[in-house]
């Protein structure tokens, strides 16, 4: 649904949020690839893995993103960053799994199906799960290994994007548990 040009806008997204103690090592992580590859490091208390991007949302319609989201039942997953990268085009650094854990790629698919069948938009890209480590990085050879950071995701939020000169600022909106067990 477009928001008409009178409405108030918010540019949301979901995302995985990491606990203190990932913060701390993503952090360190993100630390030691702008040793080598220089650019300008994300905040710790930003990192994040998107699950689905909205964009600008109008006001008025947040209260059925959170509807949204209390109706998901997909479980908690572990996953392993283990694959240091870099878009040349983005000049994005980032860490992700090696490979997507299914519980992810489920959680991911049910919260767009809910998405979708409430009528909202978002990004529709092939899904890549990462947490951006740098961006204006030049990062022609990212080291090929590293010691896996194990993220334990048990919950998901919705978070508010305000641009700002300095690079985005996030807003937690809103938390929800996840189920234990798996996606049906």
């Amino acid at each position: 649904m477009p928001a008409d040009a009178n409405s108030k806008t918010a540019r949301v997204f979901f995302a995985l949020w990491p606990d203190a103690d990932m913060r701390i090592a993503l952090d360190r992580l993100s630390g030691k690839m702008h040793a080598l590859c220089g650019g300008r490091r994300t905040r710790a208390n930003a990192m994040h893995i998107t699950l689905a991007f909205l964009g600008e949302v109008p006001e008025a319609r947040l209260a059925g993103l959170q509807t949204v989201a209390a109706q998901v039942r997909c479980g908690g997953c572990d996953i392993a960053l283990t694959h240091l990268g870099w878009w040349p085009h983005s000049r994005i650094a980032w860490v992700a799994p090696a490979v997507t854990p299914q519980a992810l790629s489920g959680l991911v698919h049910e919260l767009q199906t809910l998405l979708e069948t409430a009528g909202f938009h978002f990004d529709e890209r092939a899904y890549f799960p990462h947490v951006t480590l740098l961006r204006h990085a030049d990062c022609r050879q990212p080291p090929a290994e590293m010691a896996a950071l194990s993220w334990a995701a048990r919950d998901f939020v919705l978070v508010k994007s305000v641009l700002t000169e300095h690079g985005p600022v996030y807003d937690v909106i809103g938390r929800w548990q996840l189920a234990a067990g798996s996606c049906t």
